[in-house]
Protein backbone atom coordinates (compact mmCIF):
# COMPACT_ATOMS: atom_id res chain seq x y z
CA UNK A 1 0.00 0.00 0.00
CA UNK A 2 1.33 3.52 -0.81
CA UNK A 3 0.63 7.15 0.47
CA UNK A 4 0.40 9.36 -2.53
CA UNK A 5 -0.94 12.96 -2.40
CA UNK A 6 -4.35 11.89 -1.41
CA UNK A 7 -3.51 7.93 -0.45
CA UNK A 8 -2.14 7.14 3.18
CA UNK A 9 -1.77 3.96 4.87
CA UNK A 10 -1.32 3.48 8.37
CA UNK A 11 -2.06 -0.31 9.22
CA UNK A 12 -5.52 -0.51 7.52
CA UNK A 13 -6.87 0.92 4.45
CA UNK A 14 -7.78 4.82 4.61
CA UNK A 15 -8.38 7.33 2.20
CA UNK A 16 -7.19 10.69 3.01
CA UNK A 17 -8.98 13.89 1.39
CA UNK A 18 -6.05 15.96 -0.98
CA UNK A 19 -6.37 18.73 1.63
CA UNK A 20 -4.76 16.89 3.87
CA UNK A 21 -1.70 17.99 2.33
CA UNK A 22 -2.33 21.24 4.19
CA UNK A 23 -2.21 19.99 7.01
CA UNK A 24 0.59 17.76 6.84
CA UNK A 25 2.63 20.53 5.25
CA UNK A 26 2.16 22.86 8.21
CA UNK A 27 5.44 22.64 10.89
CA UNK A 28 3.42 21.71 13.88
CA UNK A 29 0.30 20.34 13.66
CA UNK A 30 -2.63 20.63 15.51
CA UNK A 31 -3.80 16.95 15.12
CA UNK A 32 -2.36 13.81 12.66
CA UNK A 33 -4.10 11.03 11.52
CA UNK A 34 -3.20 8.08 13.16
CA UNK A 35 -5.27 4.49 11.64
CA UNK A 36 -8.48 5.32 12.54
CA UNK A 37 -8.31 7.50 15.33
CA UNK A 38 -7.53 11.12 16.11
CA UNK A 39 -4.74 12.04 18.10
CA UNK A 40 -4.09 15.24 19.89
CA UNK A 41 -0.42 16.13 21.05
CA UNK A 42 0.66 16.79 24.81
CA UNK A 43 -0.19 19.83 25.93
CA UNK A 44 1.92 23.36 25.57
CA UNK A 45 2.38 23.18 28.79
CA UNK A 46 4.37 20.02 29.29
CA UNK A 47 6.48 21.28 26.29
CA UNK A 48 7.60 24.64 28.50
CA UNK A 49 7.86 22.37 31.49
CA UNK A 50 10.59 20.20 29.73
CA UNK A 51 12.54 22.58 27.52
CA UNK A 52 14.29 23.90 30.61
CA UNK A 53 15.95 20.80 31.06
CA UNK A 54 15.72 19.35 27.67
CA UNK A 55 19.37 20.21 26.61
CA UNK A 56 21.25 18.45 29.05
CA UNK A 57 19.64 15.36 28.07
CA UNK A 58 20.32 15.71 24.57
CA UNK A 59 23.64 16.37 25.41
CA UNK A 60 24.03 13.55 27.24
CA UNK A 61 23.20 10.96 24.13
CA UNK A 62 26.60 9.86 23.43
CA UNK A 63 25.48 6.42 21.67
CA UNK A 64 27.92 7.42 18.93
CA UNK A 65 31.06 7.81 21.01
CA UNK A 66 33.09 5.06 19.87
CA UNK A 67 33.62 3.70 16.45
CA UNK A 68 34.81 0.07 15.42
CA UNK A 69 36.93 -1.13 12.29
CA UNK A 70 38.98 -2.99 10.84
CA UNK A 71 39.40 -6.56 9.67
CA UNK A 72 41.60 -9.56 9.46
CA UNK A 73 41.91 -10.32 13.11
CA UNK A 74 44.95 -13.03 14.24
CA UNK A 75 46.10 -13.19 17.82
CA UNK A 76 49.11 -11.34 18.35
CA UNK A 77 49.30 -9.82 14.90
CA UNK A 78 48.82 -5.84 15.23
CA UNK A 79 49.24 -5.02 11.66
CA UNK A 80 46.29 -5.93 10.99
CA UNK A 81 42.82 -6.13 13.08
CA UNK A 82 40.32 -4.29 14.93
CA UNK A 83 40.60 -0.86 15.86
CA UNK A 84 38.49 1.45 18.29
CA UNK A 85 38.01 4.88 17.26
CA UNK A 86 36.85 7.03 20.79
CA UNK A 87 35.85 10.02 20.68
CA UNK A 88 35.35 10.51 24.18
CA UNK A 89 38.74 11.13 24.51
CA UNK A 90 39.79 15.13 22.85
CA UNK A 91 40.97 14.78 20.49
CA UNK A 92 39.78 11.41 19.11
CA UNK A 93 41.90 8.30 20.01
CA UNK A 94 42.52 5.69 17.92
CA UNK A 95 44.22 2.16 18.83
CA UNK A 96 44.57 -1.07 18.08
CA UNK A 97 41.90 -3.48 19.24
CA UNK A 98 42.20 -7.28 18.79
CA UNK A 99 38.15 -8.76 17.58
CA UNK A 100 36.91 -12.26 16.45
CA UNK A 101 35.02 -10.33 14.51
CA UNK A 102 35.62 -8.47 10.95
CA UNK A 103 34.09 -5.46 9.82
CA UNK A 104 33.89 -5.01 6.28
CA UNK A 105 31.52 -2.43 4.90
CA UNK A 106 28.44 -3.17 6.79
CA UNK A 107 29.30 -1.33 10.72
CA UNK A 108 27.16 -0.86 13.18
CA UNK A 109 27.72 0.18 16.68
CA UNK A 110 26.02 1.29 19.85
CA UNK A 111 26.91 3.07 23.10
CA UNK A 112 24.97 4.05 26.23
CA UNK A 113 24.64 7.65 27.01
CA UNK A 114 27.66 8.17 28.56
CA UNK A 115 29.78 7.08 25.47
CA UNK A 116 30.32 3.51 26.71
CA UNK A 117 30.10 0.63 24.23
CA UNK A 118 27.53 -1.27 24.57
CA UNK A 119 26.98 -4.00 21.50
CA UNK A 120 28.30 -3.83 17.50
CA UNK A 121 27.64 -5.91 14.17
CA UNK A 122 28.70 -6.86 10.85
CA UNK A 123 25.93 -8.29 9.80
CA UNK A 124 26.90 -11.89 10.87
CA UNK A 125 26.69 -11.21 13.85
CA UNK A 126 26.51 -9.39 17.05
CA UNK A 127 29.74 -8.07 19.68
CA UNK A 128 29.83 -6.98 23.15
CA UNK A 129 31.68 -4.68 25.22
CA UNK A 130 34.06 -7.95 26.04
CA UNK A 131 34.81 -8.00 22.53
CA UNK A 132 33.14 -11.18 22.51
CA UNK A 133 30.08 -12.49 20.52
CA UNK A 134 26.93 -11.61 22.93
CA UNK A 135 24.67 -14.86 23.89
CA UNK A 136 22.74 -15.89 20.70
CA UNK A 137 24.25 -12.77 19.03
CA UNK A 138 25.55 -15.27 16.21
CA UNK A 139 23.99 -16.10 12.98
CA UNK A 140 22.50 -12.53 11.94
CA UNK A 141 20.80 -12.47 8.87
CA UNK A 142 20.56 -15.81 7.57
CA UNK A 143 21.39 -17.44 4.17
CA UNK A 144 23.44 -17.75 1.30
CA UNK A 145 25.08 -14.67 1.55
CA UNK A 146 25.58 -15.58 5.41
CA UNK A 147 26.98 -19.06 4.77
CA UNK A 148 29.28 -17.65 2.20
CA UNK A 149 30.58 -14.13 3.72
CA UNK A 150 30.53 -14.79 7.77
CA UNK A 151 31.00 -18.71 7.32
CA UNK A 152 33.22 -19.53 4.41
CA UNK A 153 35.16 -15.92 4.12
CA UNK A 154 34.78 -15.63 7.60
CA UNK A 155 34.29 -11.86 6.83
CA UNK A 156 31.42 -9.25 7.23
CA UNK A 157 27.97 -9.45 5.34
CA UNK A 158 28.81 -7.44 2.75
CA UNK A 159 25.47 -5.71 2.65
CA UNK A 160 26.58 -2.01 1.90
CA UNK A 161 27.21 1.26 4.02
CA UNK A 162 23.89 1.77 5.79
CA UNK A 163 22.75 -1.74 5.80
CA UNK A 164 22.29 -1.63 9.50
CA UNK A 165 21.90 0.41 12.18
CA UNK A 166 21.50 0.54 16.30
CA UNK A 167 18.92 2.66 18.10
CA UNK A 168 18.09 2.83 21.43
CA UNK A 169 14.76 1.84 23.22
CA UNK A 170 12.83 4.80 23.46
CA UNK A 171 12.12 5.09 27.30
CA UNK A 172 14.65 2.00 28.19
CA UNK A 173 18.15 2.72 29.08
CA UNK A 174 18.76 -1.12 29.14
CA UNK A 175 17.43 -2.21 25.54
CA UNK A 176 19.02 -1.64 22.25
CA UNK A 177 17.65 -2.49 18.79
CA UNK A 178 19.62 -3.62 15.89
CA UNK A 179 17.68 -2.86 12.30
CA UNK A 180 19.50 -5.03 9.71
CA UNK A 181 19.19 -5.77 5.63
CA UNK A 182 19.18 -9.33 4.43
CA UNK A 183 20.57 -9.57 0.55
CA UNK A 184 19.22 -12.06 -1.59
CA UNK A 185 22.53 -13.48 -4.30
CA UNK A 186 23.67 -16.33 -5.84
CA UNK A 187 27.25 -15.20 -6.06
CA UNK A 188 29.92 -13.29 -4.01
CA UNK A 189 29.43 -10.50 -5.62
CA UNK A 190 26.62 -8.39 -3.25
CA UNK A 191 25.37 -5.67 -5.37
CA UNK A 192 24.93 -8.36 -7.98
CA UNK A 193 21.88 -9.30 -5.39
CA UNK A 194 19.21 -7.24 -4.14
CA UNK A 195 17.64 -6.49 -0.04
CA UNK A 196 14.54 -8.79 0.35
CA UNK A 197 13.94 -7.91 4.09
CA UNK A 198 14.07 -5.66 6.76
CA UNK A 199 14.76 -7.05 10.10
CA UNK A 200 15.69 -6.48 13.33
CA UNK A 201 17.10 -7.78 16.52
CA UNK A 202 17.65 -6.94 20.39
CA UNK A 203 20.27 -6.48 22.77
CA UNK A 204 18.91 -6.53 26.43
CA UNK A 205 21.68 -5.22 28.87
CA UNK A 206 20.04 -6.19 31.81
CA UNK A 207 21.38 -10.18 31.32
CA UNK A 208 24.87 -11.29 32.25
CA UNK A 209 25.93 -8.72 34.43
CA UNK A 210 25.28 -5.89 31.77
CA UNK A 211 26.92 -7.65 29.10
CA UNK A 212 23.38 -8.33 27.56
CA UNK A 213 21.77 -10.86 25.16
CA UNK A 214 20.05 -11.09 21.97
CA UNK A 215 16.20 -11.95 23.18
CA UNK A 216 15.28 -11.30 19.83
CA UNK A 217 16.56 -12.06 16.27
CA UNK A 218 16.16 -11.85 12.79
CA UNK A 219 12.50 -10.82 13.05
CA UNK A 220 11.33 -9.85 9.96
CA UNK A 221 9.45 -5.93 9.26
CA UNK A 222 9.33 -5.77 5.83
CA UNK A 223 9.57 -8.26 3.32
CA UNK A 224 10.21 -6.70 -0.24
CA UNK A 225 13.00 -5.89 -2.80
CA UNK A 226 14.40 -3.13 -1.01
CA UNK A 227 17.47 -0.47 -2.08
CA UNK A 228 20.93 -1.81 -1.26
CA UNK A 229 21.97 0.06 1.87
CA UNK A 230 20.07 3.28 2.58
CA UNK A 231 18.67 2.59 5.95
CA UNK A 232 18.35 5.90 7.73
CA UNK A 233 16.89 7.06 10.72
CA UNK A 234 15.52 10.60 12.64
CA UNK A 235 13.95 11.61 15.93
CA UNK A 236 10.09 11.97 15.80
CA UNK A 237 9.18 15.70 16.83
CA UNK A 238 8.19 14.24 20.12
CA UNK A 239 12.39 13.63 20.73
CA UNK A 240 12.17 10.42 21.47
CA UNK A 241 10.58 7.81 19.52
CA UNK A 242 12.06 7.12 15.82
CA UNK A 243 11.02 7.11 12.29
CA UNK A 244 13.25 4.20 9.99
CA UNK A 245 12.98 4.93 6.42
CA UNK A 246 14.18 3.17 3.35
CA UNK A 247 13.62 3.68 -0.30
CA UNK A 248 12.00 0.21 -2.44
CA UNK A 249 14.44 -0.38 -5.04
CA UNK A 250 13.53 0.53 -8.85
CA UNK A 251 10.84 2.78 -7.73
CA UNK A 252 10.33 6.13 -6.46
CA UNK A 253 8.55 4.46 -2.58
CA UNK A 254 9.49 4.33 0.76
CA UNK A 255 8.70 2.86 3.40
CA UNK A 256 8.67 4.40 6.56
CA UNK A 257 8.07 2.97 10.03
CA UNK A 258 7.49 4.27 13.21
CA UNK A 259 9.76 3.15 16.24
CA UNK A 260 8.25 4.05 19.89
CA UNK A 261 8.64 2.20 23.29
CA UNK A 262 5.92 -0.51 21.94
CA UNK A 263 8.34 -1.29 18.98
CA UNK A 264 7.23 -0.73 14.86
CA UNK A 265 3.31 0.54 15.69
CA UNK A 266 3.18 1.88 12.01
CA UNK A 267 4.08 1.23 8.85
CA UNK A 268 3.44 3.05 5.50
CA UNK A 269 5.26 3.76 1.86
CA UNK A 270 5.23 6.85 0.19
CA UNK A 271 5.91 7.57 -3.55
CA UNK A 272 7.37 11.14 -3.87
CA UNK A 273 10.40 12.24 -6.56
CA UNK A 274 12.57 10.51 -9.00
CA UNK A 275 13.32 6.91 -9.27
CA UNK A 276 17.05 6.42 -8.10
CA UNK A 277 19.07 4.37 -10.81
CA UNK A 278 19.85 1.37 -10.24
CA UNK A 279 23.62 0.94 -11.76
CA UNK A 280 24.85 3.68 -9.27
CA UNK A 281 22.54 1.20 -5.76
CA UNK A 282 25.07 0.70 -3.38
CA UNK A 283 27.43 3.55 -4.41
CA UNK A 284 25.05 6.36 -3.08
CA UNK A 285 24.52 7.36 0.76
CA UNK A 286 21.35 9.01 2.12
CA UNK A 287 21.68 12.02 5.23
CA UNK A 288 19.07 13.99 6.93
CA UNK A 289 19.66 17.44 7.79
CA UNK A 290 21.77 18.02 11.50
CA UNK A 291 17.58 19.11 12.54
CA UNK A 292 15.76 16.46 10.55
CA UNK A 293 13.72 18.46 8.10
CA UNK A 294 15.51 17.80 5.11
CA UNK A 295 16.67 14.22 3.68
CA UNK A 296 19.72 14.69 1.11
CA UNK A 297 20.34 10.91 -1.20
CA UNK A 298 23.41 10.94 -3.66
CA UNK A 299 23.83 8.30 -6.74
CA UNK A 300 26.45 8.82 -8.90
CA UNK A 301 23.78 8.86 -11.90
CA UNK A 302 21.36 11.15 -10.67
CA UNK A 303 21.17 14.76 -8.82
CA UNK A 304 21.01 15.27 -5.28
CA UNK A 305 17.66 13.98 -4.57
CA UNK A 306 16.45 16.88 -1.91
CA UNK A 307 12.52 15.40 0.58
CA UNK A 308 11.30 17.94 3.27
CA UNK A 309 10.39 15.51 5.78
CA UNK A 310 7.90 16.08 8.57
CA UNK A 311 8.73 14.94 11.75
CA UNK A 312 5.61 14.55 13.46
CA UNK A 313 3.96 12.92 10.74
CA UNK A 314 6.23 11.15 9.30
CA UNK A 315 5.57 11.85 5.68
CA UNK A 316 7.93 13.62 3.03
CA UNK A 317 6.62 17.18 2.08
CA UNK A 318 8.01 18.22 -0.98
CA UNK A 319 11.12 17.41 -3.35
CA UNK A 320 13.80 18.85 -5.47
CA UNK A 321 16.69 18.12 -6.88
CA UNK A 322 20.21 20.11 -6.94
CA UNK A 323 22.32 19.04 -9.84
CA UNK A 324 26.20 19.09 -9.66
CA UNK A 325 29.01 18.75 -11.90
CA UNK A 326 31.31 16.10 -11.55
CA UNK A 327 34.42 17.08 -13.17
CA UNK A 328 37.14 15.77 -15.42
CA UNK A 329 37.34 12.64 -13.28
CA UNK A 330 38.92 9.49 -14.83
CA UNK A 331 35.82 7.49 -13.40
CA UNK A 332 32.69 7.89 -12.08
CA UNK A 333 32.06 5.61 -8.47
CA UNK A 334 31.13 6.54 -5.13
CA UNK A 335 29.18 9.28 -3.68
CA UNK A 336 29.16 10.06 -0.74
CA UNK A 337 27.44 12.98 1.62
CA UNK A 338 27.35 14.57 4.68
CA UNK A 339 25.44 17.89 6.51
CA UNK A 340 27.62 20.66 8.16
CA UNK A 341 26.47 21.11 11.99
CA UNK A 342 25.12 24.14 11.69
CA UNK A 343 22.78 22.43 8.19
CA UNK A 344 24.39 24.88 5.73
CA UNK A 345 26.79 23.19 3.89
CA UNK A 346 26.53 19.90 1.68
CA UNK A 347 29.38 17.95 1.46
CA UNK A 348 30.42 15.55 -1.68
CA UNK A 349 32.94 12.61 -1.83
CA UNK A 350 32.78 11.96 -5.66
CA UNK A 351 35.61 9.32 -5.41
CA UNK A 352 38.52 12.01 -6.84
CA UNK A 353 37.14 15.05 -5.71
CA UNK A 354 36.02 16.43 -2.62
CA UNK A 355 32.96 19.33 -3.52
CA UNK A 356 31.26 21.87 -0.89
CA UNK A 357 27.82 23.09 -1.68
CA UNK A 358 25.74 26.24 0.18
CA UNK A 359 22.82 24.84 0.98
CA UNK A 360 21.95 28.69 1.70
CA UNK A 361 23.03 30.00 -1.72
CA UNK A 362 19.98 31.45 -3.87
CA UNK A 363 21.44 28.71 -6.69
CA UNK A 364 22.90 25.83 -4.89
CA UNK A 365 24.52 24.52 -8.14
CA UNK A 366 26.23 27.12 -8.72
CA UNK A 367 27.99 27.43 -5.76
CA UNK A 368 29.60 24.25 -5.93
CA UNK A 369 32.95 24.70 -4.80
CA UNK A 370 36.28 22.05 -5.41
CA UNK A 371 37.45 22.22 -1.42
CA UNK A 372 40.27 19.21 -2.07
CA UNK A 373 41.65 16.78 -5.00
CA UNK A 374 43.19 13.56 -4.50
CA UNK A 375 46.69 14.33 -3.81
CA UNK A 376 47.55 11.05 -5.56
CA UNK A 377 48.58 9.70 -1.81
CA UNK A 378 48.00 5.32 -1.64
CA UNK A 379 49.33 3.00 0.95
CA UNK A 380 48.76 0.78 -1.17
CA UNK A 381 45.10 1.62 -1.86
CA UNK A 382 44.50 5.18 -3.15
CA UNK A 383 43.06 7.39 -0.40
CA UNK A 384 39.78 8.52 -2.82
CA UNK A 385 36.49 10.09 -0.85
CA UNK A 386 33.71 8.46 -0.63
CA UNK A 387 31.48 7.62 2.51
CA UNK A 388 31.34 10.37 4.73
CA UNK A 389 30.15 10.61 8.81
CA UNK A 390 30.12 14.05 10.98
CA UNK A 391 31.27 12.63 14.00
CA UNK A 392 30.67 13.86 18.22
CA UNK A 393 33.58 15.98 17.68
CA UNK A 394 31.77 18.38 14.94
CA UNK A 395 34.49 17.27 12.23
CA UNK A 396 33.34 15.28 9.55
CA UNK A 397 35.63 12.11 8.48
CA UNK A 398 35.82 10.39 5.29
CA UNK A 399 36.56 7.07 4.43
CA UNK A 400 39.58 7.27 1.94
CA UNK A 401 38.74 4.89 -0.23
CA UNK A 402 38.46 0.90 0.31
CA UNK A 403 40.62 -1.26 2.65
CA UNK A 404 42.66 1.69 3.88
CA UNK A 405 44.72 2.83 6.91
CA UNK A 406 43.57 6.34 6.88
CA UNK A 407 40.00 8.63 7.41
CA UNK A 408 40.15 11.63 5.65
CA UNK A 409 39.35 14.97 7.95
CA UNK A 410 37.24 18.19 7.16
CA UNK A 411 38.27 19.94 10.05
CA UNK A 412 35.77 23.08 10.09
CA UNK A 413 32.43 22.09 8.05
CA UNK A 414 30.80 24.84 9.00
CA UNK A 415 33.25 27.29 7.73
CA UNK A 416 32.62 28.38 3.49
CA UNK A 417 34.57 27.11 0.52
CA UNK A 418 38.52 26.77 1.38
CA UNK A 419 37.88 27.48 4.84
CA UNK A 420 36.43 23.81 5.70
CA UNK A 421 40.28 22.98 6.09
CA UNK A 422 40.03 19.31 4.52
CA UNK A 423 43.17 17.36 5.58
CA UNK A 424 43.42 14.30 3.43
CA UNK A 425 44.43 10.87 4.87
CA UNK A 426 44.29 13.02 7.96
CA UNK A 427 43.70 10.39 10.68
CA UNK A 428 46.55 7.68 10.71
CA UNK A 429 44.57 4.57 11.53
CA UNK A 430 46.09 1.46 13.07
CA UNK A 431 45.07 -1.08 10.50
CA UNK A 432 43.27 -1.18 7.49
CA UNK A 433 39.76 -0.24 8.27
CA UNK A 434 37.80 -2.99 6.05
CA UNK A 435 36.29 -0.11 4.07
CA UNK A 436 34.04 0.17 6.97
CA UNK A 437 32.76 3.34 9.00
CA UNK A 438 29.27 2.97 11.12
CA UNK A 439 26.64 5.58 10.23
CA UNK A 440 24.80 7.48 12.62
CA UNK A 441 21.87 9.34 13.01
CA UNK A 442 21.60 12.49 15.30
CA UNK A 443 20.70 11.02 18.51
CA UNK A 444 20.96 14.64 19.66
CA UNK A 445 18.15 15.85 18.29
CA UNK A 446 15.49 17.20 20.19
CA UNK A 447 11.60 18.60 19.41
CA UNK A 448 11.52 21.82 16.80
CA UNK A 449 11.11 23.88 19.58
CA UNK A 450 14.24 22.82 21.22
CA UNK A 451 16.59 20.95 18.54
CA UNK A 452 19.99 21.14 20.61
CA UNK A 453 23.31 20.66 18.66
CA UNK A 454 24.29 17.56 16.80
CA UNK A 455 28.27 17.52 18.07
CA UNK A 456 29.35 19.00 21.51
CA UNK A 457 32.24 20.99 20.02
CA UNK A 458 31.77 24.97 19.34
CA UNK A 459 29.50 25.51 16.67
CA UNK A 460 27.06 27.57 15.89
CA UNK A 461 23.11 26.81 16.41
CA UNK A 462 21.37 25.04 13.65
CA UNK A 463 21.59 27.26 10.80
CA UNK A 464 23.09 30.13 12.79
CA UNK A 465 26.82 31.09 12.93
CA UNK A 466 29.73 29.12 11.52
CA UNK A 467 32.41 27.83 14.00
CA UNK A 468 35.25 30.45 15.08
CA UNK A 469 38.43 29.18 12.85
CA UNK A 470 42.37 30.18 13.41
CA UNK A 471 43.44 32.95 11.85
CA UNK A 472 45.31 31.40 9.21
CA UNK A 473 44.63 27.77 8.13
CA UNK A 474 47.50 25.87 6.79
CA UNK A 475 46.86 22.28 5.13
CA UNK A 476 46.50 19.31 3.51
CA UNK A 477 48.95 18.31 6.71
CA UNK A 478 50.31 15.65 6.46
CA UNK A 479 51.51 17.22 2.87
CA UNK A 480 53.08 15.61 -0.27
CA UNK A 481 52.84 18.46 -3.18
CA UNK A 482 51.45 21.69 -1.72
CA UNK A 483 50.34 23.40 1.31
CA UNK A 484 47.52 26.29 0.88
CA UNK A 485 47.06 28.89 3.64
CA UNK A 486 44.06 30.58 3.68
CA UNK A 487 43.30 33.73 6.48
CA UNK A 488 40.34 33.56 8.41
CA UNK A 489 40.75 36.19 10.00
CA UNK A 490 42.49 40.33 9.42
CA UNK A 491 46.14 40.32 10.26
CA UNK A 492 48.24 42.66 10.78
CA UNK A 493 49.36 44.51 7.55
CA UNK A 494 52.73 43.67 5.76
CA UNK A 495 52.45 39.80 7.31
CA UNK A 496 54.62 36.96 6.08
CA UNK A 497 54.94 33.10 6.21
CA UNK A 498 58.00 31.45 6.55
CA UNK A 499 58.36 27.24 6.21
CA UNK A 500 61.70 26.39 7.94
CA UNK A 501 63.14 23.05 8.04
CA UNK A 502 64.38 20.99 10.95
CA UNK A 503 67.81 22.98 10.82
CA UNK A 504 65.97 26.32 10.55
CA UNK A 505 66.63 27.15 7.18
CA UNK A 506 63.98 28.96 5.61
CA UNK A 507 62.80 26.86 2.16
CA UNK A 508 59.38 28.68 1.28
CA UNK A 509 57.60 32.17 2.30
CA UNK A 510 54.87 34.18 0.85
CA UNK A 511 53.05 37.65 1.44
CA UNK A 512 49.50 37.25 3.47
CA UNK A 513 46.88 39.53 1.88
CA UNK A 514 43.75 39.60 3.91
CA UNK A 515 41.38 40.24 0.60
CA UNK A 516 42.53 36.14 -0.97
CA UNK A 517 40.63 33.19 -0.56
CA UNK A 518 43.92 31.12 -0.61
CA UNK A 519 47.58 30.86 -1.31
CA UNK A 520 49.00 27.58 -2.59
CA UNK A 521 52.41 26.87 -2.26
CA UNK A 522 54.13 24.47 -3.72
CA UNK A 523 56.25 21.78 -1.90
CA UNK A 524 58.45 20.28 -5.01
CA UNK A 525 61.86 19.41 -4.46
CA UNK A 526 61.44 19.61 -0.31
CA UNK A 527 62.52 16.07 1.24
CA UNK A 528 60.15 14.01 3.35
CA UNK A 529 60.27 15.10 6.91
CA UNK A 530 58.65 17.88 9.67
CA UNK A 531 58.81 21.41 8.70
CA UNK A 532 57.26 24.42 11.26
CA UNK A 533 56.55 27.61 10.10
CA UNK A 534 55.44 31.30 11.28
CA UNK A 535 53.60 34.33 10.45
CA UNK A 536 56.13 37.45 11.13
CA UNK A 537 53.94 41.11 10.90
CA UNK A 538 55.95 44.31 9.42
CA UNK A 539 57.63 44.59 12.54
CA UNK A 540 59.25 41.15 12.56
CA UNK A 541 57.70 39.66 15.67
CA UNK A 542 56.15 36.27 15.30
CA UNK A 543 52.84 36.16 16.24
CA UNK A 544 51.30 32.24 14.36
CA UNK A 545 53.29 29.56 14.46
CA UNK A 546 52.94 25.99 13.54
CA UNK A 547 53.68 22.52 12.04
CA UNK A 548 53.52 20.89 8.20
CA UNK A 549 54.73 17.09 7.87
CA UNK A 550 55.44 16.67 4.33
CA UNK A 551 55.23 12.81 3.06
Amino acid sequence: MELHTSELLRGTLLYVPPNITKILSKPAPSKILQGRHIYFPMKKLLIVLLFGVAPCLLLAQKHDYIWIAGRQNFPNITTHGGMVIDFKQKPVSVYYNYRNTNMFVCNASICDTAGNLIAYSNGCEIGGADDQIIENGEEINPGYLHQLRCVQYDDGYGSGIQSAVFLPAPQDDSVYYLFHKQIRTFSNNTLSGFTEKLLYSVVNQRFNKGLGKVTAKNVEIIKDTLSFGELITVKHSNGKDWWIITPRRNNNAFYILKFTKDGIVDTFTQKIGITASIPGEGYGQVVFSPDGTKLYRTNPFNPIMVYDFDRETGVFTKFDTIHYDYGNQLSIGEVGCAISPNGRFLYLGARFKLFQLDLQAPDISASQTLVAEWDGFAAPVATLFQQLQLAPDCKIYGLAGGDTRYFHVIHNPDAPGLACNVEQHGLVLPTPCGASMPSFPNFRLGPPENPGLPCTSTVGTIGGPVSPLPALSVFPNPATTYVKLVVNQALEQGANWYLFDLHGRLVRSAPLDTAQAGIEISLSGLPAGAYFWSVDGKAGAVFLRGKVLVL
